[in-house]
């Protein structure tokens, strides 16, 4: 089932850049996504770091561990976790570039903090940003990156870009000194192709495919890249249009009475209600094969992610998603084929196999 999309390679078509900044419209799953796209990078070999900057605590639930904090730690091989929060940065800047130590307790006794946070637009923000800008150009002893990728769980797509152009806003404001010149570093990261992408996810449905859209273009018009759009839970396919037309050609009744004559019981109410939501199913495949479409026409590549059902969904089923992205760049995926048939992995994959 593997296949390659046109002009890329590998898993650097989907992880080139250092830096994935995954957004999207809010409840379309992107903290799911963003840890598969995290457990990809792993896959590929890559020292990779996952960061939340919301305060919300999704990945810790989904992978089963402790709360995140400030601090980074490995909490599996070759991925690092870390929950970044705009307080904690900005102890650790004035510590950095300011040489004061031991302010935490003056700055929450006095309210300075909150000053601090909210005195110029965006500040909060660039404090985030800046941590991110911290770690991605911290380096090893032996001069390699601290980490080959950083995935970003990042606020949802209405608020993205003011998010990223947070930097530019203080510089508005700032002219002089040390702070104008660090938000200057930031927005040249943001803006590198080679450094930073994001990644919007979506699921294929009329809003959130419009929200994506309108997220491309703004963040174009931002000078930020963006890379793959992630089609999230995809619904897999049941029947094809060959069988519901055989089962619409027959009919409820003649149905039920092939069902029973096969020794089952069933009512012709409930005939009627399988063959309505065979139809409901071709009618939501065709419905997600046209969004996709638009999306394509919006200049984005897709990438799909499966609905998995089931009782739970927590690490391993992390695990087949980051195959099935890693089977849509042409990579080996075996948990994805293990879940996924051919039709299953066409449909995810837009009719690539």
């Amino acid at each position: 089932m593997r296949s390659s999309l046109p002009d890329t390679e590998g898993y650097d078509a989907l992880l080139g850049p250092h830096v994935s900044i995954v957004t999207g419209k809010g409840g379309v799953g992107k903290t799911t996504a963003a840890a598969a796209l995290a457990l990809a990078g792993v896959a590929s070999g890559r020292r990779t770091l996952l960061m939340e900057v919301e305060g919300r605590q999704g990945f810790s639930r989904v992978f089963g561990t402790q709360p995140w904090d400030y601090a980074e730690r490995e909490f599996r091989p070759g991925l690092w976790g870390a929950a970044i929060d705009p307080a904690e940065s900005v102890y650790e800047y004035l510590e950095l570039f300011y040489g004061l130590k031991r302010v935490q307790w003056m700055m929450e006794r006095s309210n300075a903090l909150d000053f601090v946070t909210t005195a110029a637009p965006g500040l909060r923000d660039l404090l985030l940003v800046g941590k991110l800008y911290e770690i991605a150009a911290r380096r090893r002893p032996d001069g390699r990156r601290a980490y080959d990728l950083i995935v970003v769980d990042a606020p949802p797509t209405g608020r993205i870009v003011p998010f990223l152009q947070a930097p530019e806003a203080v510089t508005d404001i700032v002219r002089v000194g040390p702070i104008r010149r660090q938000a200057g570093q930031i927005k040249e990261m943001l803006t590198d192709p080679r450094r930073v992408q994001a990644v919007i996810v979506t699921l294929l449905e009329e809003m959130p495919v419009r929200e994506t859209t309108e997220g491309i273009a703004a963040l174009s018009t931002a000078g930020i890249a963006t890379g793959p759009v992630l089609a999230n839970q995809i619904t897999l396919p049941r029947l094809d249009a060959a069988a519901h037309a055989r089962l619409e050609a027959i009919g409820a009744e003649r149905f039920r009475t092939e069902v029973s004559d096969h020794g089952a019981r069933m009512s012709g109410r409930t005939a009627q209600l399988t063959l309505d939501l065979a139809g409901a199913h071709i009618a939501r495949q065709r419905h997600q094969g046209a969004l996709r479409a638009e999306l394509a026409e919006a200049g984005a590549t897709v990438l799909g992610l499966p609905l998995l059902a089931g009782r739970t969904f927590g690490p391993d089923e992390l695990e087949v998603l980051a195959d099935v992205l890693a089977l849509q760049v042409g990579e080996d995926g075996p948990r994805a084929e293990e879940r996924l048939d051919a039709d299953g992995y066409a449909a995810v994959a837009g009719g690539r196999v």
